[in-house]
């Protein structure tokens, strides 16, 4: 089946669709990236995305692109032309610099504008959502560094540890700041719940602001869930009911094991049944 892409004011095919070798967010990672899940053609937290991009943008002195108002429609009908309309899908938002000769002292970038849309596996979101075993990994963030606030291109850090944690058998890896707190995973924000209370790094911590994390922390709140964001270190991890790991793609996945701590999912059950409620 042929595949649609969306790139710079058009719908082409994707495999007729090309930017410059040269281009800064190719060569940098000067650019913005999220990922949305999409059910039957009901895109999740679009607006909640389309803000965090937008502050983004203005963080890297990047252009807010012309056609980004036409996000949510263009969105839907590359899903139609992908027949993925009926189904659950992902979708990617790519906005990045676009001017060749921009100088880093001139005023704001031109940016480009992509959005491509895939199937999404199931059976890997299921069986993360079944358990995920997770490592801590050995180098640390710097809790100080503005990008981390953001979801940038340069996405490297997050990607080299998420393949060092696979390559030792591991789901997920998870990274600590400076100071030796837990931060977040390389793809996923972090949770941990103690009786009926849920325990999460703060933004401070030198976390990214994850989407689906202050989803949960609405809805909890509402529903009457006690939730601390507040400092946690390893230790906590062995001080706990359970853990779990959030993302705009799985949701919610419980953790079984961080390294050699182990959680008995029994006794964090009705709790996550009640957070995944939230999402219906």
């Amino acid at each position: 089946m042929k595949a649609y892409i969306y790139i710079n004011g058009a719908i082409i095919l994707e495999n007729e669709a090309a930017i410059s070798p040269l281009n800064p967010g190719f060569l940098f990672g000067e650019g913005l990236f999220e990922t949305i899940r999409t059910d039957t053609g009901i895109i999740f937290m679009l607006p909640e995305h389309i803000e965090r991009m937008r502050a983004g943008l203005k963080i890297l002195n990047l252009q807010i692109p012309p056609d980004f108002d036409q996000i949510a429609a263009v969105s839907t009908e590359l899903l139609t032309k992908n027949q993925l309309l009926h189904k659950t899908a992902s979708i990617k938002l790519i906005c990045c610099a676009r001017n060749l000769d921009h100088k880093i002292s001139s005023p704001k970038a031109s940016t480009s504008l992509i959005i491509r849309v895939a199937e999404l596996n199931l059976d890997e979101i299921g069986a993360r959502q079944r358990g995920m075993r997770a490592q801590i990994l050995p180098w640390r963030k710097n809790r100080s560094n503005p990008l981390l606030a953001i979801k940038s291109l340069n996405y490297l850090e997050n990607r080299y540890g998420l393949k060092e944690a696979v390559r030792a058998g591991f789901d997920e890896g998870i990274f600590l700041n400076q100071d030796g707190e837990l931060c977040e995973g390389t793809f996923s924000n972090l949770f941990l719940i103690r009786q009926r209370t849920l325990l999460t790094p703060p933004l401070n911590a030198g976390i990214l602001a994850g989407t689906t994390r202050d989803f949960i922390l609405r809805k909890a709140r509402q529903t009457g869930i006690e939730c601390q964001e507040m400092p946690l270190l390893v230790d906590d991890l062995k001080n706990c009911d359970g853990a779990f790991l959030t993302s705009s793609l799985m949701r919610l996945a419980p953790l079984t094991e961080v390294d050699q701590i182990n959680f008995d999912l029994e006794q964090s059950t009705r709790l996550r049944k009640e957070l995944l409620n939230f999402f219906n």
